[in-house]
């Protein structure tokens, strides 16, 4: 038995496996290493750095310094000779350049990291998917830094078998962290303070939660559940990373005037059109859809800026046409899903409801969370009848 145990180690399909494993892990080390390279770098270690490389520049350059000891005079002698490459004056002054610089990015450095560690960080986290309890915190604390004090909103326990059983009592404790984070910015210097979202939730309060938090603070940062990682899956931070160019399209939009309209997104999937049409009959479909439906292209800020910036464009072309109400059916990752809630300029344009998908439910999208807007004041649950 050991025999043929070792024997199918060394079979092709193990070797194969094998090899797509250390592939998987050579490209998930270079997307890190990548992330490291465009994420925003500070003054202190840029001096650092570039000090550093200017010193073996110069010293590469033919600069060699020779340090040697006299016991007579008890003093320390340093020479400099460059016969063998750069002029001595240049070699010198680059040499004394570049101490400089990486004496002065470690001052720098220093001063940063005590700021560093008089910065609030506010992590406003959403649990609403059960299988996932990889802490957020831990990662918003090695990534952005700071004290990181947690606002947590589970919604977990009013779950059961993927349906949410009482949406009131979520859409609850939804109000309230917003309620908390509030309280805790109260007061307080915004230059100390840092906003940190992160999450998994339903699409009608991720949305709500984009309309509530948008007014706090415009620079947040946004965390999301990359599920394809290695080991199962990791928290990841929205960035400037690379944009791949793909949009929304709109691949239905009627011009007729209406009160109500149906405005479909289809970002990671494809939305239920049949289900659509029979929870809202007789009301006519706004559909955009992405070239390419993926739950693992969103990482780059640029990206979602850009499909924020066309859901507000169709916003204020259904405005434009007279529509009173717009019923919002979403399917895109979290992060996107919150990006657009932030976008929705509730005093400006149509009320709104954005609506929860259950695929086996009679209406197949039962109930949503209504907006608060010029006339509406807090979110409310909004249930649909089947038929």
């Amino acid at each position: 038995m050991i025999t043929a145990w070792a024997h199918a180690l060394h079979t092709e399909d193990y070797r194969e496996g094998i090899i797509w494993m250390l592939l998987k892990e050579l490209l998930s080390w270079g997307r890190k290493l990548l992330e490291w390279y465009i994420r925003p770098k500070s003054f202190g270690v840029f001096l650092v750095s570039y000090g550093a490389l200017l010193v073996l520049a110069t010293l590469a350059g033919g600069l060699v310094v020779g340090i040697n000891y006299t016991s007579d005079a008890t003093h320390l002698q340093a020479s400099v000779d460059t016969s063998g490459g750069t002029p001595g004056w240049m070699a010198g002054a680059g040499f004394v350049v570049g101490v400089l610089m990486i004496l002065t990015g470690v001052c720098i450095n220093v001063y940063e990291r005590k700021q560093f560690t008089r910065r609030r960080v506010l992590l406003l986290e959403h649990k609403g998917l059960h299988g996932i309890d990889s802490p957020l915190d831990a990662v918003v604390r090695q990534t952005v830094g700071g004290n990181v004090e947690t606002i947590l909103v589970d919604i977990r326990e009013n779950i059961h078998e993927g349906r949410i059983t009482q949406p009131e009592v979520a859409l609850q404790k939804v109000v309230d962290g917003r309620g908390d984070l509030l309280r805790r910015l109260g007061g307080q210097n915004r230059n100390d303070i840092e906003i940190v979202y992160g999450g998994l939730m339903p699409v009608p309060f991720t949305f709500v939660t984009g309309c509530l938090v948008d007014d706090e603070g415009g620079g947040l940062k946004i965390f999301d559940w990359d599920r394809l990682a290695l080991g199962g899956g990791e928290w990841r931070q929205i960035l400037s990373a690379r944009d791949d160019g793909d949009r929304l399209d709109p691949v239905l939009a009627p011009s007729e005037n209406t009160d109500h309209m149906v405005l479909a997104l289809s970002v990671s999937y494809p939305v239920d059109e049949v289900g659509i049409a029979s929870t809202f009959p007789g009301i006519p479909l706004t559909h955009m859809r992405m070239n390419e439906l993926s739950s693992n292209a969103h990482w780059s800020l640029e990206k979602q800026s850009a499909l924020a910036e066309q859901f507000l464009q169709m916003l204020k072309k259904l405005s434009a046409q007279q529509v009173k109400t717009i019923h919002l059916v979403i399917a895109a990752p979290n992060s996107v899903v919150f990006n657009l809630g932030r976008i929705y300029d509730r005093r400006l344009l149509p009320a709104a409801i954005i609506y929860q998908y259950e695929r086996s439910n009679n209406p197949t999208y039962p109930w949503g969370v209504s907006i608060p807007s010029h006339a509406q004041q807090l979110p409310a649950i909004v249930h649909r009848v089947g038929n």
